[in-house]
């Protein structure tokens, strides 16, 4: 009797872990798939330890981790690499150390309908049943360098001076373990600072390493209603090929051009009318008298 007690006992600790992994926030932890020449793959806080409060001690390898949390009916998951190395203009500023991503779901009924991606300064919004799944869990494209996530793979043709986006989901697929985090917990949440050593200087374009999840601007932690109201629609077909968004690209270069132009006829005009005027006093002053 004793032993069947114990044997009872184990199979109710064993299958505890599993009826929690069964909850929403690990059911839809994101699957994420990387561009085929990323060098910069999902890591984990582990990557920032010595430098980063409340970061625990280096394991040999930090192993890829999805942070999660529930905010009213809103998932939301965040993502971390190590640095952005994707360039920006002709100055090809843009790269930093440490680079937070995030994607979140909104439940309704105790199902997703609505999957909102961040891409750099915004996002997309989108259905969820737009959203591509593996073995029932999200799949999230990242981009090249950027780590932008998208919906679908492929490139996206993005106005100059910013760089396409390439995401051809040909690279590493990770199924990142889940860790549950919120404003306070674990430690290093608390943190308010920058996650990386690197600094921007006076070149355009340049950039800080961003701060924590629960530091970031645009309401992406305090307010995710207000952060998805503000995405872009769902467009999963627009700027799919290089060169799509080129009209836009040719637009604002003939309007800089224009500009250019029209300073440069100003700037040429007063010189003209200071030369002619200081040119006319010397000649009639040279002038025989007649």
């Amino acid at each position: 009797m004793l032993r069947w007690l114990t044997a009872v006992a184990a199979a109710a600790l064993v299958a505890a872990p599993t009826a929690a992994a069964a909850g929403p926030l690990a059911r839809h932890a994101p699957v994420v798939v990387h561009d085929g020449r990323e060098t910069d793959l999902l890591t984990s806080v582990e990557a920032f330890a010595g430098r980063v409060p409340g970061v625990p001690e280096r394991r040999p390898r930090p192993r890829p981790a999805v942070y999660g949390r529930r905010a009213g009916p809103w998932l939301q998951y965040w993502l971390l690499y190590a640095r952005n190395a994707q360039d920006r203009g002709v100055l090809r500023t843009g790269r930093h150390e440490g680079d937070w991503e995030m994607v979140q779901f909104r439940l309704r009924g105790g199902r997703a309908v609505r999957a909102v991606y961040a891409q750099h300064a915004g996002a997309e919004s989108c259905g969820y049943s737009r959203v591509r799944r593996s073995r029932g869990r999200p799949v999230v494209f990242a981009a090249r360098g950027s780590h932008a996530a998208y919906f679908v793979p492929g490139l996206r043709d993005r106005t100059w001076p910013d760089p396409n986006d390439e995401a051809d989901g040909r690279g590493r697929r990770v199924r990142p373990r889940l860790v549950r985090i919120t404003a306070d917990s674990p430690p290093w949440m608390r943190y308010p600072g920058r996650w990386g050593a690197s600094r921007a200087g006076w070149i355009p374009g340049e950039m800080d390493p961003p701060r924590g999840p629960a530091f970031q601007p645009q309401g992406r932690w305090s307010d995710p209603a207000a952060w998805a109201a503000a995405a872009r629609p769902c467009t999963r077909r627009d700027c799919d090929e290089r060169g799509e968004c080129d009209g836009r690209e040719t637009a604002s270069a003939a309007l800089l051009a224009a500009l250019g132009l029209l300073g440069a006829g100003l700037s040429g005009g007063r010189r003209l009318r200071r030369a002619g005027g200081g040119g006319g006093g010397a000649t009639a002053a040279g002038e025989p008298e007649r």
